[in-house]
């Protein structure tokens, strides 16, 4: 192991046990660091993967007593939802030994399913509210906080976007001179991954800029509001950054996705649902009105080369799942799986991609139609869990509005894309059902109506 790395993960111990919430931000912050691989003896792992195992034993050890009484009472109130991340995992462990390569997809299910879940746990075990009143403050979670840390390392993974695009430093020539598409990459080495990771981050700049908007008013002090409006400024300009990254890296998955998102944020709030619904039928009207040789219609509609390809590949992985309906491909077996199913598109061979380039039919291939059905029914069940705390309440937290619209975007990109099957996205899905459920229980008094 390099020495930098082992000095890193001795300070993230130390600042972990001592405070564990820090060691939660900086995981957070420091997403992109599944990137950094090395070997532990014969094992291969990631600094984020040494990152989520210190956190989950300091974890146990210093959350002992709180942990099952938490957990037990979450279960009885979200029954649901735990119950649908158990099918979920039961879908994804059976496709280990339904698979190929054994080996491989016991890694892919560690990385991908069991790692992520098991930080949600942990968010939801140590996040500071009144379930957590035997717990000391000072080792409570703040739901800001991880909010924050993404933020930053979205922001970084932005400004590293915006400067390849006036360079083209770092990325692949794959996605840079060939064919003259331009697109950015990132640290990731493939442009979608940009859109993935960011646009599901825009919500929570919005949040955090109207939050500090809102407390501007009636405030007479200068000094209060030249700190706000710097505060609202810099998630405002935040928001503009993973915008540029998006654009940038020619995502239409992302844009579409975005507008989704932002476009019910929009509906919620009485003052802009109606121009919203105007704006939205205007711009379908629009684009059903273009001539249908027109790049912007073909590419929404899939009619161009990326979108040929991407029907083919749903053609392709259909068939095979018309002959494995329910255990799918396995872990780690698709690229063998489908030769037999691979064909032409319009005359030119295509390589076998490892994603099928939608959310559904990728985990229905990869963890078969239990693990697909235990993920739709943990999305119906946050959607349940809203209308339970609105029932209770007649409200909602104005941050659940923002969490649910990045949920969407996931969803949304998911029809063109797969916005799971990657170490940080997986995270930052269940990072996000986390705070959902935990959310309500920190803060019922700021409302969106």
């Amino acid at each position: 192991m390099n020495i930098f790395i082992l000095i890193y993960c001795l300070l993230f111990t130390f600042t972990t046990w001592y405070r564990f919430h820090y060691g939660l931000f900086l995981l957070f912050l420091f997403l992109p660091t599944y990137l950094i691989r090395f070997n532990i003896g014969p094992l291969p792992t990631t600094l984020l993967e040494i990152m989520i195992w210190i956190l989950s034993i300091i974890w146990i050890i210093k959350y002992n007593r709180s942990i099952i009484f938490n957990l037990k009472s979450l279960f009885l109130r979200h029954k649901s939802l735990f119950i649908a991340s158990t099918v979920f995992l039961l879908g994804a462990t059976i496709a280990v030994f339904s698979s190929l390569h054994i080996k491989e997809a016991a890694g892919e299910w560690k990385a991908f399913y069991v790692e992520p879940f098991l930080l949600f746990l942990i968010l939801i075990t140590t996040a500071k509210n009144k379930l957590n009143k035997n717990i000391s403050i000072s080792q409570c979670l703040n739901v800001n906080n991880i909010l924050f840390a993404l933020i930053l390392c979205g922001l970084a993974t932005s400004i590293l976007a915006i400067y390849q695009h006036s360079t083209g430093w770092m990325v692949p020539y794959a996605f840079w001179q060939n064919r003259n598409t331009f697109r950015v990459t990132g640290w990731y080495g493939y442009p979608n991954a940009v859109a993935l990771f960011v646009t599901p981050l825009v919500p929570f700049t919005l949040y955090f800029a109207v939050q500090f908007f809102y407390k501007i008013k009636g405030v007479e002090s200068i000094k209060y509001k030249v700190k706000k409006y710097t505060y609202t400024l810099f998630f405002l300009l935040s928001t503009f950054s993973f915008i540029f990254a998006i654009l940038y890296a020619k995502s239409t998955g992302g844009l579409i996705g975005l507008a989704a998102g932002i476009g019910i944020l929009l509906l919620v709030y009485k003052k802009t649902r109606w121009p919203t619904l105007i704006i939205g039928l205007v711009g379908f009207v629009s684009l059903v009105s273009l001539p249908g040789s027109n790049p912007i219609k073909q590419e929404v509609l899939a009619q161009d080369r990326s979108g040929q390809i991407r029907i083919a590949m749903w053609g392709e992985a259909l068939a095979l799942l018309s002959d494995r309906p329910i255990l799918g491909a396995g872990l780690q077996s698709y690229v063998d799986r489908i030769v037999p199913y691979h064909t032409q598109v319009n005359g030119e061979n295509i390589e076998i991609f490892h994603l099928q380039h939608n959310l559904f039919i990728s985990l229905w291939v990869n963890i078969g139609v239990i693990g697909l059905f235990g993920f739709v029914w943990i999305l119906v069940s946050i959607s349940g869990i809203q209308y339970v705390i609105f029932k209770q309440h007649k409200k909602i937290p104005t941050l659940n509005y923002f969490l649910i619209s990045s949920i969407l975007i996931i969803v949304v990109m998911g029809l063109v894309d797969t916005p799971y099957m990657k170490n940080d996205l997986a995270i930052l899905f269940w990072g996000i059902i986390g705070l959902l459920l935990i959310s309500p229980y920190e803060n019922l008094e700021n409302t969106t109506t």
